[in-house]
């Protein structure tokens, strides 16, 4: 029996099998004898990048088990080959009531606005929060919302004097709109990744030629996240500048232009009836939109509720209409007459 603790990883559904067989290599052999789940394993030409794209969660949906049962049978083998327990992402925990991480949630986005470095923020915040399931990022930014509300009702020292309490932005405000085209981007998200774990790695010519329309039409959609970048970068980006809060554009400019040029090449690949890079590249770009989905949530949204006044909001809506609207068709004026 081994004793070596590998890199001691969380092992949870975003797991990525890269990450897994790099913190524990001794794993390749038992997930290799599964009868499926891991196959691709074996395939020299194809196993590095379809394991740095492949998570634990995407692994149960192709074997449609829970991945809370695919991850408790992996921590049994690598406690079987460490003598020693991992850390499994096993439970939800009430995060809203964890004092300790949302503490250090705020240190970090208070980092960002001081100026500290924004790779040692970015890499403390993904640390904070790699082993979040929905019903904890929900209750995150609902306790991170509740704070900054609460800081602005106090008069805490930076808050504008004229503020907003919105805790149910109301139709048209543009937190209403960030959120509601997030929920339609992930359903975009959700329908292509269905359709490429359908295809599956490489779809027969005739399989391909019959999905390719709507795998196609899903991609032309979702290559309209664009208008919801330059809306950021052209309305809240220099909102939040105002108030000398420049971590959330520094952070997510680069990863946005990353992402649309992931689309692009996603686009192409279909062009070209590159069925194989279309499904690996699909996985990566799919992850990289709901990363930056996240970010919206836990960071830009938190940073401007805590700064922006009822004024600030009105400007922000009005140069967000002024570079145009496309998953959001015709949204409602907002502040009303």
């Amino acid at each position: 029996m081994s004793t070596d603790r590998g890199q001691d990883i969380l092992i949870g559904p975003r797991t990525t099998v890269h990450a897994l067989l790099r913190a524990y290599p001794f794993l390749e052999r038992p997930l290799l004898s599964r009868v499926q789940g891991f196959e691709r394993l074996s395939d020299t030409r194809a196993r590095s990048r379809w394991a740095r794209v492949m998570t634990l969660n995407d692994v149960a949906v192709r074997l449609n088990v829970p991945w809370r049962q695919l991850v408790r049978e992996i921590a049994k083998e690598v406690e079987r080959g460490t003598g020693r327990q991992p850390r499994v992402a096993d439970a939800p925990r009430r995060i809203a009531d964890d004092e300790r991480r949302l503490g250090e949630l705020r240190d970090i986005v208070a980092g960002l606005e001081a100026g500290e470095s924004l790779r040692d923020m970015a890499d403390r915040w993904r640390e904070a929060t790699a082993d979040l399931e929905l019903a904890e990022t929900a209750a995150l930014e609902a306790a991170l919302s509740a704070e900054a509300a609460a800081g602005r009702d106090t008069g805490v020292a930076g808050a504008p004097a004229e503020t907003d309490d919105l805790p149910a932005p109301e139709p048209g405000h543009p937190l209403e709109l960030l959120r509601r085209e997030a929920s339609l981007v992930r359903q975009l998200c959700g329908g292509l990744g269905e359709e490429l774990e359908r295809l599956g790695g490489s779809p027969t010519r005739r399989r391909w030629q019959r999905e390719k329309p709507l795998v196609a039409r899903l991609v032309g959609r979702l290559s309209s996240v664009e208008l919801r970048f330059r809306r950021q970068q052209q309305a809240w980006f220099p909102a939040l500048r105002v108030y000398g809060v420049e971590g959330p554009q520094e952070l997510l400019i680069a990863r946005q232009r990353e992402a649309l040029e992931m689309l692009r090449r996603l686009g192409l690949a279909v062009e070209r009836d590159d069925a194989a890079y279309a499904a690996e590249a699909g996985a990566r770009v799919l992850a990289e939109i709901d990363d930056l989905l996240a970010l919206d949530a836990r960071l830009l949204e938190p940073l401007a509720r805590r700064h922006f006044s009822a004024r600030d909001w009105a400007v922000v809506r009005e140069l967000e209409d002024g570079v145009g609207w496309a998953l959001v068709t015709e949204p409602p004026a907002w502040p009303g007459g």
